[in-house]
């Protein structure tokens, strides 16, 4: 018996672990760790060659929204599955950056997947060729799993809601997420969300080829798996916009204007 007991232990030391040494991964924080700042080592020279600054983009309050994709109940907490390896981590930076936003004045965008679903077939167009039959029933009627993540500081009487049915919030029919930074006015995106190599990649690329400015938030955001998330980082920080940690986002924001940093 004490041998497994023993067993049972390690085991349960070495997820904790591996939980942790993940949520360094993706954390990018201010005093080097994780794969933010390695990124920014590997990406160095190529930045330098082309005589491009590490950071393209001014964070101006009066200019941004904070756009939060898919941080839903089927993504942060499917049901029968395993949750996404830092998703903890990533609800709670992504929760800091509302909270700081919402204070500043800075709009608050909460991109939700659904699919409208009947006897005819679905809006969500190949996208059942990738999924099984559960998960896009999961996201089907905005039912259950389309909520908004109950952990979330998701606030209705200030906050945005939109609709999306494509990887890309930009490609969705009706294009609720453009419709609503045009009229809000604003032009630079501040991204969190999952996964970071699906809905939040797609919807960044898509948000520069439409001339927004685009800033993806690296411990605000979290992929099924780290290299998939290390790919993700690296092309958007080459060819598609700024990637930053989220105390750089907040501390930048409090300078340009005002607020405690919180």
């Amino acid at each position: 018996m004490k041998t497994v007991s023993g067993i049972v232990l390690t085991i349960q030391v070495l997820g904790w672990l591996m939980g942790v040494v993940i949520a360094a991964l993706a954390a990018g924080d201010d005093g080097g760790t994780g794969v933010l700042e390695e990124l920014r080592r590997e990406t160095a020279p190529v930045l330098r060659q082309t005589g491009r600054p590490a950071h393209l983009f001014r964070l101006d309050p009066s200019k941004a929204a904070l756009v939060i994709i898919d941080m839903q109940t089927f993504s942060c907490a499917p049901s029968g599955e395993p949750a996404m390896p830092g998703i903890a981590s990533a609800v709670a930076s992504t929760n800091r950056l509302a909270d700081h936003c919402r204070s500043l004045g800075v709009p608050v965008i909460w991109v939700r997947q659904n699919i409208t679903c009947g006897p005819e077939g679905n809006t969500g167009g190949l996208y059942g060729a990738f999924h099984d039959k559960d998960h896009v029933k999961a996201i089907c009627n905005k039912g259950k799993g389309t909520e908004i993540f109950r952990d979330m500081h998701f606030d209705p009487a200030k906050d945005h809601v939109v609709f999306k049915n494509r990887y890309s919030a930009f490609l969705s029919d009706p294009p609720e997420l453009k419709q609503t930074l045009d009229r809000l006015k604003r032009t630079h995106l501040i991204m969190a969300g999952v996964a970071a190599n699906v809905c939040v990649e797609s919807t960044a690329r898509d948000a520069m080829q439409l001339d927004y400015e685009v800033t993806l938030v690296a411990d605000a955001t979290t992929s099924p798996d780290t290299t998939l998330l290390k790919s993700t980082l690296k092309s958007i920080m080459l060819f598609f916009g700024d990637v930053r940690s989220t105390n750089e986002v907040v501390e930048e924001l409090k300078r340009n204007g005002g607020g405690d940093g919180r």
